[in-house]
């Protein structure tokens, strides 16, 4: 279970799209949206763990055209949520985004999210506990994912904040937005690039 946990952390301590995008609207939006994001994060990557382990997922994606349809829609939602933490309260854009990413649009996040896919395949089919039965192994999983995810995401949303008041104070709060929108498109871009390989 131990390896199991280390193996979680460092997948997820990586930058993401979900922590990324946690982070920049800490930086762009403060504490309050931010938990509020953060909460639906939370939902959303446990309902891909449902997806995951109950095989929803393969079977979906073996439909023509759905998982290439996936992937636009996600690429597509990740790069606008990107441009909205870019241009968060940035009084010199005549179109300026004044408004958070939602409660709602984290869970949509995560659902649409290809890193959570793939981290949770390979948690829930790899990493197998000796003397475990299937149903324990799974409920075991699925508690030191949650024990470990909290505690990781809330040091992004902190670490947006973070980024946030030093931006505030130094009067550089744009070029702190627009490094944490570039940053969550680069993931984005190199996420494009690993599924189109794959």
């Amino acid at each position: 279970m131990i390896t199991f946990a280390i193996a979680f952390f460092i997948m997820i301590i990586t930058p993401g799209p979900a922590v990324l995008s946690l982070a920049g609207t800490g930086a762009g939006f403060g504490w309050r949206p931010g938990v509020f994001y953060l909460l639906g994060l939370f939902i959303g990557t446990n309902a891909v763990m449902i997806f995951v382990i109950t095989g929803l997922k393969g079977i979906l994606f073996e439909v023509p055209y759905v998982e290439p349809a996936f992937l636009t829609i996600s690429l597509t939602y990740l790069t606008w949520i990107a441009w909205r933490i870019s241009f968060s309260q940035n009084k010199t854009t005549i179109k300026k985004s004044k408004k958070a990413p939602s409660f709602l649009e984290a869970i949509f996040l995560q659902l649409i999210n290809p890193k959570a896919y793939i981290v949770n395949g390979v948690l829930f089919a790899g990493f197998p506990i000796e003397t475990f039965t299937l149903q324990k192994e799974i409920i075991s999983k699925i508690i030191i994912i949650n024990l470990v995810w909290i505690p990781v995401h809330f040091f992004w949303l902190w670490l947006g904040i973070k980024l946030r008041s030093w931006g505030l104070e130094s009067g550089k709060q744009k070029t702190v937005n627009k490094l944490m929108g570039l940053s969550l498109l680069i993931v984005i871009i190199l996420a494009a690039l690993s599924s189109i390989n794959n």
